[in-house]
């Protein structure tokens, strides 16, 4: 995915109980690694990432069935372009 790095896109996802538009930005980490910067109503609320198959939070306080919907939709929202 390294041609998606600053790319910025929106996803719905529940986060906190409500479905929301969250604003994902993507970057990678020095070794090549994607990870997603995810932003509600211009507030950073987490950094993720997909390692070994699982939704990971790097950065952030969102529960993980959170991260795991989000991934989801992230994960959605890639694989439709």
């Amino acid at each position: 995915m390294e041609e998606n790095n600053g790319r910025e896109f929106s996803v719905q996802a529940v986060i906190g109980g409500e479905s929301q538009e969250v604003l994902v930005s993507t970057s990678e980490t020095t070794d090549g690694v994607t990870f997603y910067n995810c932003r509600i109503n211009g507030n950073e609320i987490t950094q993720i990432r997909k390692d070994e198959q699982v939704w990971k939070q790097i950065w952030g306080d969102i529960s993980d069935e959170d991260v795991k919907a989000l991934g989801e939709a992230i994960e959605g929202s890639v694989l439709e372009e």
